[in-house]
């Protein structure tokens, strides 16, 4: 399957067979492909928890309007929003250093210029947050569809209850659900609805 024909033929799909399962090591096998999306200066604003138990599903269904896909799917992923995720920017620094990007000597100044970019200013660690998290979870459904998974990103969630049920700390914020699982074999799914044209939407150069 080409990108091309992973993007064409991915669906949301609105209803999952709950017959079947999904091992761990296919979740962190997708999710380390999704890992390889693109973030500012490569800090991965993102966490997930996994919700593949009848019971966290169930819990995670309380709280996000009651919606039968989340007990019907194989698993659910909360994703997460770092906001502490400049923290991560000696880590990166390494990584930096240990592949050739810059030596040493830059260390103190790219963890400085990652602390000062986010440290203190809420709006732009939630702003990272979401932007970065959205590069994840498209990647993570387009790999999911290529491995033969149907996945729904799914926006109906009360957030300060899903972090009180799941004990998510304060420095992390659920940003969206994404259900994986297998479509019932006699699933009938209706056509792609139409999309607005590039032709519509592009402005060349300004407004």
């Amino acid at each position: 399957m080409t990108i091309s024909e992973a993007i064409e033929t991915r669906r949301s799909i609105p209803f999952f067979d709950p017959a079947v399962p999904i091992t761990k090591e296919e979740i962190l096998r997708l999710s380390n492909l999704a890992n390889l999306a693109p973030s500012s200066m490569n800090l991965q604003p993102w966490e997930y928890i996994v919700c593949s138990t009848p019971e966290s599903k169930q819990k995670l269904r309380k709280v996000s309007y009651d919606q039968p896909k989340i007990t019907d799917a194989s698993a659910m992923l909360i994703l997460l929003g770092n906001l502490q995720h400049h923290l991560h920017a000696d880590e990166v620094a390494s990584s930096q250093i240990r592949n050739g990007y810059f030596g040493e000597e830059r260390r103190e100044g790219f963890v400085g210029s990652a602390h000062g970019a986010y440290e203190g200013n809420a709006q732009k660690q939630r702003d990272e947050a979401f932007r970065g998290g959205s590069l994840w979870a498209m990647t993570f459904m387009l790999a999911a569809h290529e491995a033969g998974w149907d996945t729904a990103p799914l926006g109906g969630f009360i957030s300060e209850q899903v972090s009180e049920v799941f004990n998510i700390p304060e420095t992390h914020l659920p940003i969206l659900l994404i259900a994986i699982g297998k479509r019932p074999a006699d699933a009938k799914i209706l056509p792609r609805n139409d999309r607005i044209s590039a032709e519509t939407l592009t402005h060349w150069e300004a407004w």
